[in-house]
């Protein structure tokens, strides 16, 4: 049976994008509580540069892993490859997330920033939650207090709301999708003994949203930096959702600095999340029971 206590010794720990920022803050906490960690990357040399810094910091090493979650063949490929190759992870932090301007399409022909936010890390947890063999104890979503500056199709009628596309609305709307996902997660996984939980890290100073939608959004981005957390404290709460004892009683739920949070009421409308859910099954081909 699993332990009575949650002790994250031992225990394998993805995280996506745990090569800069959050992740790499992540992974490299992770590593020094000794846990077994595995990051991914985009490509091979940031994922291995990454895991030298970690191995530098901690004496620890981690297991660098390629994974390209605006390619849902690349998130397959990987999974497949990630159970061959570890069998059970114990905890998957949905970690890597981009900001996006102008409007692309990824080769599956969905819009970037929905597809790498929310459709690759769907498809991700999907394939190991579908199977016991696989199927993690913890899944960590790391989503935004930017969910609650959503305004278009917040009921998610589509993946993608009619009008024009903007950077910031979109990047709002897939972090609202992250903790609907993980709600309704939660919720289908009910008595498994697997929770999920969404996370605001805080606003922190990465890399992601400085390529913003004007050159005033940069100014105002540089201008707010001081008063942002470093890497460190941001990953602060993705840490403790991945580590503290006795929170599995709040699956489902969003945690920000460290606590129990109440997100937007956009997050918390029941059919609009199982709307999320089948356009995401559509989307993907993945669902749970099969």
């Amino acid at each position: 049976g699993r332990p009575v206590t949650w002790d994250i010794e031992g225990r394998t720990a993805v995280i996506t994008g745990g090569n800069s920022g959050i992740g790499l803050a992540t992974a490299t906490d992770l590593a020094r509580r000794g846990a077994v960690v595995v990051i991914t990357a985009r490509d091979l040399s940031r994922g291995r540069a990454a895991a030298s810094r970690i191995k530098a910091d901690t004496g620890v090493s981690v297991a660098p892993m390629v994974l390209d979650l605006a390619a849902l063949n690349s998130v397959r490929s990987f999974t497949d490859t990630l159970s061959a190759r570890y069998g059970r992870i114990d905890i998957l932090v949905n970690n890597a997330g981009c900001y996006v301007t102008p409007r692309r399409e990824t080769v599956d022909g969905f819009e970037w920033t929905m597809a790498v936010n929310h459709l690759g890390p769907f498809l991700l947890t999907c394939r190991l939650a579908r199977d016991t063999a696989t199927r993690p104890d913890r899944i960590i979503n790391v989503a935004s207090d930017m969910h609650r500056s959503a305004r278009r199709d917040v009921r998610f009628s589509s993946l993608e709301p009619r009008g024009r596309y903007r950077g910031t609305e979109a990047y709002a709307r897939s972090k609202l999708a992250n903790i609907m996902f993980t709600r309704e997660l939660a919720r289908r996984l009910e008595g498994t003994g697997t929770v999920a939980f969404s996370v605001h890290p805080g606003l922190v100073a990465t890399r992601i949203a400085q390529d913003g939608d004007s050159r005033v959004a940069s100014v105002i981005w540089k201008a707010a930096a001081p008063r942002m957390k470093t890497p460190e404290q941001g990953a602060e709460t993705v840490v403790y959702a991945a580590t503290a004892a006795g929170i599995e009683q709040s699956t489902g739920s969003y945690f920000a600095d460290t606590r129990l949070a109440e997100p937007d009421s956009a997050a918390l409308d029941i059919s609009a999340s199982a709307r999320l859910w089948n356009l995401s099954v559509n989307a993907t081909g993945c669902n749970l029971d099969h």
